[in-house]
């Protein structure tokens, strides 16, 4: 693991044409493995007609058929793990929903301590070295990435100097944990931010970082502000799925976002093909080092535009840039305390019956909730979703609406945790 590190360290200095060599054959050596040993693609290649002996030769992935989150959800994760892959020692690895329906991926401890690596990209850009303390904000205690740590990467220095807490918890034991800690780094999703903001104005904390890394959701203008000011800390917004790994990160010239070509391979489409250099598409990724549960063109929900531009730190990793995704909010109650959007989402979509929902707290406090739900299922959900909610927001005022679309939710800036009370504009 730390050759891997090594090499991803020098790799991103070398060529965009070298790297694009690398990425050509690890990409034919994911598709080969995904039609050989995978029964979904063996069945999604057939069915479009593209013979084993194309396959085998082929030169780039125009004519593969492209994957959608629908696509995975209504496949058997058995049928999406490849042969020969002994599930009891990978982790089962599901996106937060907050584009969606989530989605089940197999961890390895390869993929996951490549993943670690790559992870350790924006830091070491930003001059973080392993004597500074790092704190990253986790979603759920019981998704938690333990595979790498048994390969022993510098288990030692992470057991001292690198913590995790949790968004479900408490935010008053973070800022009390903050202030005692101090740590130099702190990796959140922006909804995060915006709630420490909140709560810190609150309690009158103030609170100082030397890097604050953004990850998991769409960071704004008006937020990435917000954590430079607040916090006199360097933001360092990255872009990244379950299903692929880390796509892209910021170095600190901020140009744009270095494209871990090393391990994904990601393209721009508008509805006339490959989006053209500093054209906005849809962004659809392949992971070219996860095996077990391979990820071949598949549609991430998001927008963004390829550039050609070079950013002056020198880097042979290509850019991106304008990614239009996923932004969500955590839920203030009238007593001060706080509800995790993550929360909302695993307590909403584990509801039998219900496809999707969309839940807005308003200026008053008060909630709204459109759920659309399959018609056998309707009322049984409804119900179920009214005793999660008295579960979750007590007596705060709450309207749910059974619709047959909600609102944006077709939109790349879907939103389905929203409050007015913790964005950054009424804070």
């Amino acid at each position: 693991m730390l050759r891997d590190g090594v090499r991803l360290e020098r790799s991103q200095w070398w060529s965009k044409e070298r790297l694009q060599k690398i990425q050509k054959r690890k990409l034919q050596e994911i598709v080969r493995h995904a039609y050989q040993n995978v029964p979904f693609y063996r069945h999604l290649y057939d069915s479009a007609q593209i013979s084993s002996n194309n396959l085998t030769r082929f030169s780039n992935v125009e004519g593969l058929p492209f994957v959608t989150r629908q696509d995975l959800r209504d496949t058997p994760l058995q049928d999406r793990t490849a042969a020969g892959i002994d599930v009891s020692k990978c982790r089962p690895n599901t996106t937060s929903g907050s584009t969606g329906t989530p989605v089940t991926v197999l961890d390895d401890s390869r993929f996951a301590a490549g993943q670690e690596v790559v992870s350790l990209r924006p830091l070491l850009a930003a001059g973080i070295r392993p004597w500074h303390r790092v704190c990253r904000i986790w979603g759920d205690p019981n998704n938690q990435p333990q595979l790498a740590n048994k390969l022993g990467m510098y288990s030692d220095i992470k057991n001292r100097l690198y913590k995790r807490v949790f968004g479900t918890e408490d935010i008053h034991n973070h800022l009390k944990f903050y202030s005692a800690w101090n740590p130099d780094v702190i990796i959140a999703t922006p909804s995060y931010f915006r709630a420490l903001f909140w709560f810190g104005e609150k309690e009158q904390v103030k609170l100082s970082f030397k890097v604050a890394v953004s990850l998991g959701e769409l960071l704004d203008d008006a937020t990435r502000k917000r954590i430079g000011d607040r916090f006199h800390a360097n933001v360092i917004d990255t872009y990244g799925l379950t299903e692929s790994g880390d796509i892209a990160w910021e170095c600190p010239a901020h140009c744009g976002y270095h494209i871990n070509v090393e391990s994904v391979f990601v393209e721009f489409r508008t509805d006339d093909g490959p989006a053209a250099q500093g054209e906005a598409g849809r962004v659809y990724v392949t992971s070219l080092d996860r095996k077990t549960t391979p990820v071949i063109r598949y549609f991430t929900g998001d927008v963004a535009t390829p550039t050609d531009e070079e950013c002056p730190c020198g880097r042979g990793l290509p850019l991106m840039k304008d990614i239009q995704g996923r932004i969500i909010d955590f839920i203030l109650m009238k007593d001060g305390s706080h509800i995790s959007p993550h929360t909302v989402m695993s307590r909403v979509r584990g509801i039998e019956g219900v496809e999707n929902f969309k839940l807005t707290q308003k200026g008053d406090s008060s909630i709204e909730l459109q759920v659309r739900t399959r018609t056998e299922k309707s009322e049984e959900a409804l119900r179920t979703l009214r005793h999660r909610c008295l579960e979750l927001f007590g007596e705060v005022p709450l309207n749910i609406d059974l619709v047959d679309e909600i609102e944006g939710e077709r939109g790349p800036k879907f939103r389905p945790v929203e409050s007015h009370l913790t964005q950054v504009s009424g804070s």
